[in-house]
């Protein structure tokens, strides 16, 4: 693989710092009204019918590869299990303990990727996970939460950090095949039908009881800064940037999470959690500086 462009390392830092946004902005969402079911299948219609749309107006050639449609489909069944697991664990035990947990999703992509490529990461990558699962728990205050029946969730965010893992390889080798708007329509559109129909089955309310100007407001700017830019940009520079580095570069989201908390929620943030918050970010930019350092070397 070549070496990715600073424009695409770049963008993936953006998209997870977009997450990191997310989260807070989640907190006013449910103080308006909403639920989680709402809110996720809110979002995932928003960029399907973004996406459609623009897959629409493109009235770019469908691919006929069988290959590519199944990597395709299998991405997005998969994408939509980080959602669901992810729902579950916060369901059952604290949101930080879920959260530290899911960052396993970025030595899990390295470990993937050493059973599909038979080459293990090297030893930037090794050092920078160990550095953002380091980060992650410390920002999370993971040591104080993780305990007793705080565990109840665990298994199910593990589950999400390896649906996560998977979504990261298999879009990465997706390739150049079909145009990043229609990849994106079809990873939200599945996760849109699944989801509506666990719902359904579950018996969640999935029908708001807020106004619904204030549904349509808040689906909007949950939907385009949760889906329709993250996943634009996975699918479309993902594959750029490989999977073991865009995982190391989306971890963003634990820092900016952290910062936007505590200036937009004001949640208390204790020296400790700015401690991990940086070491996450060194574990995002230690991949790239030895690369530029190689780089000039040659």
């Amino acid at each position: 693989m070549n070496r990715p462009d600073l424009t695409s390392c770049l963008l993936m830092a953006f998209a997870g710092a977009l997450w990191g946004i997310h989260g807070p902005a989640l907190k006013f969402a449910y103080r308006a009204g909403f639920t989680p079911p709402q809110l996720v299948v809110g979002e995932c219609l928003v960029g399907a019918v973004f996406f459609g749309l623009a897959a629409f107006s493109q009235r770019a050639p469908i691919p006929r590869s069988p290959a590519f449609w199944g990597r395709l489909l299998l991405a997005a069944v998969i994408g939509t299990g980080v959602t669901l697991f992810l729902f579950q664990a916060y369901q059952l035990g604290p949101i930080p303990v879920g959260a530290t947990l899911l960052f396993l999703y970025v030595p899990f992509t390295q470990m993937l990727n050493a059973v599909v490529d038979r080459r293990w990461p090297d030893r930037l990558e090794s050092a920078s996970a160990v550095l953002v699962l380091a980060g992650a728990a410390l920002a999370s205050d993971f040591i104080q939460l993780a305990r007793g029946a705080n565990l109840a969730g665990a298994p199910h965010a593990i589950l999400a950090a390896a649906c996560f893992a998977g979504f990261f390889v298999i879009t990465s080798r997706i390739g150049g095949t079909g145009t990043p708007v229609l990849r994106s329509f079809v990873c939200c559109a599945v996760s849109t039908g699944l989801i509506a129909a666990l719902g359904l089955a579950r018996g969640w309310d999935l029908v708001p009881s807020v106004a619904p100007s204030t549904t349509a407001i808040w689906f909007l700017l949950l939907g385009v800064f949760g889906q329709v830019i993250p996943v634009f940009v996975m699918v479309h520079f993902g594959p750029r940037t490989g999977s073991g580095l865009g995982s190391i570069l989306t971890s963003t989201e634990l820092p900016v999470a952290v910062v936007a908390s505590a200036l937009l929620v004001e949640d208390p943030v204790r020296p400790a959690q700015w401690g991990g918050a940086g070491l996450v970010l060194v574990g995002i930019l230690l991949p790239h500086l030895g690369r530029r350092a190689g780089a000039a070397k040659e």
